[in-house]
């Protein structure tokens, strides 16, 4: 759909809205993000499974906002047929790598208290809220067999015999890993440096875009971290209250090196992401 269409949507649907600037933001893998004067982000579901799972998102983030200390989207505008909603933006700049080296060590520990206080309050989120906003259910046995699989198709024709070898090594590693029993848990499920938000002036973490929420394995919000370091991993991990197994981390960080492995793949299946990026940071998280 093309963007007048959007506008022309907000427009019929909140006619009390005013604004002089927007701009549109398509590269996302479920929602066509429109952004008013920077102060207000509208989302529009991209196909019929986001749409039908929209209105969960916001009703779970409504139930969540009166429990977590973080900021998180609170959508106030909601179209009369589900299908767009949009809120006042949450402050903060992205928490990229380069930005977090240059935090003082006092913010990195006040990044780490608040990131470990939201995941822990995530991570107890009682079952009967997940199954009320219909979370879905994330089988990360089934994610690695569709891994494999997709890799070797894709990828292997690609690579070079040593990196074949280092992506096989990894897959044994994670295969044993997935045989150890954990509990799951409400995750945001892509907590990674785009959806961290660092708002310097209040001293405050932010999170957005929880369309990926999942009910599964706990180790899966601690992957994104390890773009930062690993000590500060440790760091949050140690801080975290919600319940623990002793692979948890191991998992959390076998997680991470499998960023670069979707990346890739995802891009070889025309979903709206870099190839080569992809095996750049193959590269370094493998160490090949």
């Amino acid at each position: 759909m093309k963007t007048e269409f959007f506008i022309q949507k907000i427009k019929n649907d909140f006619p009390q809205l005013k604004w002089k600037k927007y701009r549109v933001l398509t590269h996302g893998f479920d929602h066509v993000i429109i952004v008013l004067d920077e102060k207000i982000i509208f989302r529009f579901p991209k196909d019929k499974e986001y749409k039908a799972e929209f209105e969960n998102e916001i009703q779970l983030l409504h139930y969540l906002t009166k429990k977590v200390k973080v900021g998180i989207p609170e959508y106030n505008y909601i179209s009369k047929d589900k299908s767009i909603a949009g809120y006042d933006m949450v402050r903060g700049r992205e928490l990229t790598a380069s930005r977090f080296r240059r935090l003082s060590a006092s913010e990195k520990d006040t990044v780490a208290k608040q990131l470990a206080e939201f995941i822990s309050t995530l991570h107890t989120t009682p079952k009967s809220i997940i199954a009320k906003y219909n979370v879905r259910t994330e089988n990360q046995e089934k994610e690695y067999r569709i891994l494999v699989r997709d890799v070797k198709k894709l990828l292997f024709p690609r690579l070079k015999k040593q990196e074949i070898q280092a992506i096989e090594e990894y897959f044994a590693e994670l295969k044993d890993a997935l045989g150890h029993k954990y509990s799951n848990a409400l995750t945001h499920y892509d907590l990674a440096w785009a959806h961290i938000l660092w708002d310097g002036k209040n001293n405050q973490v932010n999170i957005i875009d929880f369309s990926d929420r999942a009910f599964g394995d706990p180790a899966i919000d601690f992957s994104g971290l390890f773009e930062y370091c690993t000590k500060f991993v440790e760091k949050v991990f140690k801080l975290y209250s919600g319940k623990k197994d002793e692979q948890m981390l191991k998992r959390s960080q076998l997680y991470f090196k499998r960023i670069p492995l979707s990346i890739m793949k995802n891009s070889l299946q025309g979903k709206p992401v870099n190839f080569e990026q992809g095996y750049k940071k193959f590269k370094k998280v493998f160490k090949v």
